[in-house]
């Protein structure tokens, strides 16, 4: 009998366990089941658009003092000077401004403003809107301790409060940081002229009808395509590094009157001069003005060195543009003879002087020796007859792509000279005798 109870007490136990499984089970399922709270979202230290603000002063511990207005839809600097604004460098600033909220509130009721830098403050930012509220005073303090982030004080409300680091690299400008700093204003990319001298040294780059650069010797002959686009970079990226004097008119000595480099620059907007003086001796930068600017500003000397190039610099070296696969048809005059070659259903034939069958490996061994022709210098005087090109013996034309664009170029050996020229280019170059060599043994190979 006891141990019938005891069986029976040991089967309640067991149920009873179970049972608290199963119920603790479903309450954590439960529990998992329900949605997590939604974490606070932080409030924004100044709740007005972008588009509400119409003025912005900047006023450094140490420092000028200016003001930001905003005129008929654009920013301009209205005090202590009007200057222009970079617009899109204060869209930056003002979305920095209007997105700010705070990492902690670190002194709800702050005694003294001095222990966070905030009296005085290291800077103070103070807004005018044309919403609610009308104005805005920021405050911005010292570093915190850990230097991730800074103190700072808001108007409307007492709290000491941190705001992230980035911020203060965001709000704290001067003037010179907002203003237009561009040292072109001309749009580079619709640029149609570029005229440089320095130092006995002239050159003019000039947009042809198609649109494509020419270097004007004169005559006209083809500029290197990537030389010309490194420099319009140049010019699309040139901006002041600082500001000598707001007025050029009290430039001073600047060494303008002997300039280390000039440049016109003319596109559909109109043209503006760029006259480079003296280096700073305190500084690796040279003074400078625009004819279409008021200061006297610094640029790198990077940018001048771009610029002092020679015409043999500007010059296009290729004598080829086309792709070997792209190739149709080609034809070769030399001392032995008139070869005419045709690509036909993807295989090379010969069809003069006599018909025959051509390896694809050999054609395109000749074709790759052709196209890799490259002027090395160019003579500085002469006559097409003084280099052989009035009648040149040899000869190579080449056509290819969807358009049949053909090109030519003539050759003329002289000693150890060999001169060439494409059929369009007034001037001619001048390539080593081995790479013409170098084309006639894979032509004898075909």
């Amino acid at each position: 009998m006891k141990k019938q109870k005891f069986v029976n007490t040991l089967i309640a136990l067991a149920v009873l366990s179970a049972t608290w499984a199963a119920f603790m089970y479903y309450d954590k399922r439960k529990a998992s089941e329900k949605p997590a709270p939604e974490a606070p979202v932080a409030a924004k230290i100044f709740s007005v658009d972008a588009q509400h603000i119409q003025s912005l002063t900047f006023k450094p511990r140490d420092g000028e003092a200016f003001t930001c207005r905003r005129e008929s839809g654009k920013w301009t600097i209205s005090d202590p000077h009007p200057l222009a604004v970079d617009q899109a460098n204060f869209s930056g600033i003002l979305n920095s401004l209007t997105t700010a909220t705070a990492d902690a509130v670190i002194d709800a009721h702050p005694t003294s403003l001095k222990d966070y830098g905030l009296d005085p403050p290291d800077f103070e930012l103070d807004v005018t809107t044309d919403a609610k509220p009308q104005t805005f005073t920021l405050l911005l303090g010292d570093d915190t301790p850990t230097s991730g982030g800074f103190y700072a004080q808001a108007s409307g409300n007492p709290q000491v409060i941190t705001l992230a680091s980035y911020l203060k690299t965001s709000l704290e400008k001067k003037m010179f940081d907002v203003r237009d700093r561009r040292a072109l204003t001309l749009d580079a990319d619709q640029l149609q002229k570029i005229g440089v001298q320095y130092k006995g040294t002239s050159w003019t780059l000039e947009k042809n009808p198609e649109g494509v650069w020419d270097l004007n010797m004169p005559p006209p002959v083809r500029a290197d395509r990537f030389t010309v686009d490194g420099l319009v970079s140049q010019l699309r990226g040139l901006t002041m590094q600082t500001i000598a004097s707001e007025d050029k008119k009290k430039s001073g000595d600047y060494g303008f009157s002997s300039p280390e480099l000039q440049l016109q620059l003319t596109s559909s907007q109109g043209t503006q001069n760029i006259v480079v003086g003296k280096k700073d001796k305190d500084s690796d930068r040279y003074f400078a003005t625009n004819s279409g600017l008021e200061p006297v500003f610094t640029l790198s000397s990077d940018f001048v060195t771009q610029f002092k190039k020679t015409p043999a610099d500007l010059r296009e070296k290729d004598l080829f543009s086309y792709s070997s696969f792209d190739v149709k048809h080609v034809e070769v005059d030399t001392p032995k003879g008139h070869f005419v070659f045709d690509q036909q259903g993807g295989k090379w034939k010969q069809t003069a002087p006599k018909a025959k069958d051509v390896t694809s490996e050999k054609m395109d061994t000749f074709l790759t020796d052709l196209r890799d022709l490259r002027v090395d210098s160019f003579p500085k005087a002469g006559s097409l007859a003084d280099f052989g090109l009035a009648n040149p013996p040899y000869r190579f034309s080449v056509r290819f792509g969807d358009k049949n664009t053909t090109e030519t170029l003539e050759a003329a050996a002289s000693g150890d000279h060999v001169y060439v020229r494409r059929s369009t280019d007034p001037l001619p170059g001048e390539i080593s005798k081995s790479a013409l060599e170098g084309v006639e043994k894979s032509l004898g190979d075909l």
